[in-house]
């Protein structure tokens, strides 16, 4: 599966266990990243740069783990609901595919 496949797909699921409205940040390798609305949102409220995946077809956002919990408690003050996922591949570099 392409690593746009993966991230759209796992982005859904988690939108559809956690709700439309709570943030989703996935675990990836050292960093934490947030796509689609919820990256123009991080983006927005934390000042984290966005940057465009596969091509610019994917909004995204990268939080190093090192800041991770500034940018979490600023979303939380802000009043967003947080997922913080750690669904990941074996070499923690990528996302899979998440199981219900």
């Amino acid at each position: 599966m392409k690593k746009e496949s993966l991230i759209k797909c796992g982005y859904e699921q988690m939108k559809e266990r956690y709700g439309t409205d709570t943030l989703i940040l996935f675990h990836v390798g050292e960093t934490y990243e947030a796509y689609y609305d919820d990256a123009r949102t991080v983006a927005r409220t934390t000042g984290v740069p966005p940057f465009n995946i596969a091509a610019g077809k994917i909004p995204a956002v990268r939080i190093p783990e090192a800041d991770m919990e500034t940018c979490r408690n600023r979303l939380l003050d802000a009043g967003y609901t947080v997922c913080v996922s750690d669904v990941r591949g074996a070499s923690g570099r990528h996302m899979i595919r998440i199981d219900e």
